[in-house]
């Protein structure tokens, strides 16, 4: 499964790297000086060691060891045991009685797989039947080889066993393992490996890009709630449209979002969406739906001028229900994303279209504007429209601001005057 190899690994020392302690989480630094006060080996593992090699800010602090988990459980109160395929600690830190931090500790995992664990002692064997193992042999079994460096409180060092300070000095993704075995067992590492190249500004290395193009077709026996959630992260870290551009080259888009038939003007949707999350104003989710959802309407049902909205409403319809549906979404969020499909459609029909005053008013125009004149470069025969609702909001106006869309304020009545009085 993997290519393990029993080899001395690589130790940088503390003046040849720039990890100081100083940058690392207060709490994750307790729980690692806790371990080895009680003589357990304990090394901060993962994406923190990778990204404060990179200076950048790590957003979790990982912890390897090679303590029991019912030995964490036991040294730590504050914790939970968590997992089913293999079992780990989560150490919950609070503040005025809220979950403010969570520090993620596991125990150093083996190679071997067992089906009947008759030659394995209970002490070294999961719940689920995962062998604990070394910490080499725990870094052959992670996914990356920029994910497997561990860093060594003990000596301020940094230990690599799988040639991940190479790459990451070259820039370069590489899977650990052979592809089609790794991709086999957890089919999300495709999807991770090509968001991890986006985040890092790195290449996927051939070997690896092969095995997603090979093994593509796998991510479709991924629990859709996971998709979904490495979806929803790519969101809030304002990725989306480089990543799907990427699973679209590798052939996984296909597989991924199936709904999305039409890919042309897709990414330009995207990345305007992408550009608001960088900037901290993260659009909702049924916005992402809708940008990748209109090209695909649009070619069905053209975004003309004359398009009749109830037949806009039928071709929205199918694709919206059906990616909502598979992924589990609400159906809040697959109204408001028909919502604003259906409003770029009423925006097409420019001014003849009757309510306009009304419908600037409504949550979803500003979303559908800008998707209408992103859409407008891609399909060329928009410009009439773009520059109907140019003038209609008064050029650079806010949509809210827009003219006719204020209340209209009722007149004054007028006083009557009083009647003269009659004489007695």
């Amino acid at each position: 499964m993997h290519d393990y190899e029993t080899r001395q690994p690589v130790v940088l020392a503390r003046p040849d790297h720039p990890i100081s302690r100083k940058l690392l989480d207060p709490d994750a630094l307790w729980i690692l000086q806790k371990l080895r006060r009680e003589g357990h080996l304990a090394y901060l593992v993962g994406g923190a060691v990778r990204d404060l090699l990179l200076g950048r800010e790590p957003k979790d602090f990982d912890i390897g060891t090679d303590a029991r988990p019912s030995e964490i459980r036991r040294l730590f109160r504050n914790s939970r045991l968590i997992g089913r395929r293999f079992r780990l600690a989560h150490v919950y830190f609070r503040r005025k009685g809220e979950v403010e931090k969570i520090v993620e500790v596991s125990t150093f995992r083996s190679l071997r797989k067992i089906d009947v664990p008759e030659d394995i002692p209970p002490e070294d064997l999961d719940l689920t039947g995962t062998v604990f193992g070394t910490p080499d042999e725990d870094a052959w079994r992670r996914d990356f080889t920029v994910n497997a460096l561990f860093y060594n409180l003990d000596d301020f060092s940094i230990i690599d066993h799988v040639g991940g300070l190479d790459d990451l000095s070259a820039g370069v993704l590489r899977l650990i393992g052979d592809p089609d075995d790794r991709f086999a067992e957890d089919p999300v590492r495709m999807l991770r490996a090509i968001e991890f190249a986006v985040r890092l500004g790195f290449r996927i290395e051939e070997r690896t890009a092969d095995g997603i193009r090979r093994n593509a077709g796998l991510l479709a026996t991924a629990s859709a709630a996971r998709l979904r959630e490495e979806l929803r992260q790519m969101e809030q870290r304002g990725i989306v449209g480089p990543v799907l551009a990427d699973a679209h080259r590798l052939g996984l888009l296909g597989t991924l979002l199936p709904e999305v038939v039409e890919t042309e003007g897709v990414f330009p949707l995207l990345e305007a969406l992408d550009e608001r999350a960088a900037a901290g104003r993260e659009p909702p989710e049924w916005a992402y739906i809708a940008a990748l959802l209109l090209p695909t309407v649009a070619r069905r049902y053209p975004l003309t001028p004359g398009a009749d909205l109830e037949q806009a409403q039928d071709t929205i319809a199918g694709p919206v229900d059906a990616l909502t549906h598979r992924y589990q979404i609400s159906a809040h969020i697959r109204h408001q994303t028909r919502e604003i499909l259906l409003s770029c459609y009423r925006m097409a029909r420019g001014k003849a279209y009757r309510t306009k005053a009304k419908f600037v008013r409504k949550p979803e125009f500003q979303e559908a504007w800008a998707f209408v004149q992103i859409w407008a470069h891609v399909a060329r025969d928009l410009g009439e429209v773009v520059e109907f609702w140019t003038a209609y909001l008064g050029g650079t106006a806010a949509p809210g601001q827009a003219r006719g869309a204020g209340r209209r304020r009722r007149p004054r009545r007028r006083r009557l005057a009083s009647a003269p009085a009659q004489p007695s």
